[in-house]
């Protein structure tokens, strides 16, 4: 994914408008369109001042993730927060850039308005978390979830899924934690993980991603005298596809499994 340090600074951008605040591009400064721009919330041509790239683009947009996410911005842009919020698990609240919807993300508070996606301290979320939470507002949430678990193949149009999720989410937990299903439980507890009693695994925990999104990890430790390596299974609630896209889904489990992992 391309860093801000390798686009035009926000500085960069200011230097090419007439720094007069004329208010044309519809922001009431000059620095506060430069910021816009910098973060793909408008367009260089939004300014009648500024020449736009070669693709009529602002420098951000040139990166896929950044282009869609502002692509699932525009979507959600004019949503009613408050009418999606109870179906999203989520509630609105007042922010100091206005009003956001404030949810549980991987054990963390983060708001979702219609500008940006951002933490309790203000600070950005990456793109690929602005697109997965861009996304869960967009689908708006469709009743309740059912309490049932079932793996990723029981899904529609998901057979070629499976090898994504195994590989970077499965797999990479359960070489993290061979030896360690103790430790397995205590990290995902870290996050909201509520451990599942009476599981035929040896360790088994639900986490809540987002608060409609829970996903269920069965973890098999390895046995050294038999030669079985560990193994991991996620489960999904059967009624997944109302809260999320099969894409999204497994972004998710990838994220929980970095969360998870990371040292």
């Amino acid at each position: 994914m391309e860093k801000f340090s390798e686009m035009e600074t926000v500085l960069d951008i200011l230097k090419q408008t007439k720094k007069d605040n004329c208010g044309k591009c519809g922001y009431p400064t000059c620095m506060a369109f430069a910021a816009a721009v910098h973060t793909g919330a408008c367009p260089k041509s939004s300014c009648p001042f500024v020449e736009a790239d070669e693709e009529g683009l602002p420098a951000a947009m040139h990166d896929p993730e950044t282009a869609l996410a502002m692509e699932l911005k525009g979507k959600v842009r004019n949503v009613d927060l408050e009418k999606r919020a109870m179906g999203l698990g989520g509630r609105v609240v007042a922010t100091g850039s206005g009003m956001a919807l404030r949810l549980r993300y991987l054990g963390r508070d983060v708001f979702i308005s219609p500008d940006r996606v951002f933490a309790e301290d203000g600070s950005e979320l990456e793109t690929r978390d602005q697109i997965l939470l861009y996304n869960y507002l967009f689908f708006g949430g469709k009743g309740r979830l059912s309490g049932e678990w079932t793996g990723l193949e029981s899904f529609p149009n998901s057979i070629s899924k499976v090898t994504t999720l195994r590989r970077y989410t499965e797999e990479k937990i359960a070489r993290c934690f061979a030896g360690k299903p103790i430790q397995f439980l205590k990290r995902c507890k870290e996050f909201g993980g509520r451990e599942v009693e009476g599981c035929h695994a040896d360790a088994c925990v639900t986490v809540f991603v987002l608060p409609k999104v829970p996903i269920r990890l069965n973890f098999w430790d390895e046995d050294r005298e038999d030669g079985l390596p560990p193994e991991v299974k996620a489960l999904f609630d059967r009624r997944a596809l109302d809260f999320l896209d099969i894409e999204s889904l497994i972004f998710a489990a990838e994220r929980l499994s970095e969360t998870i992992t990371m040292e």
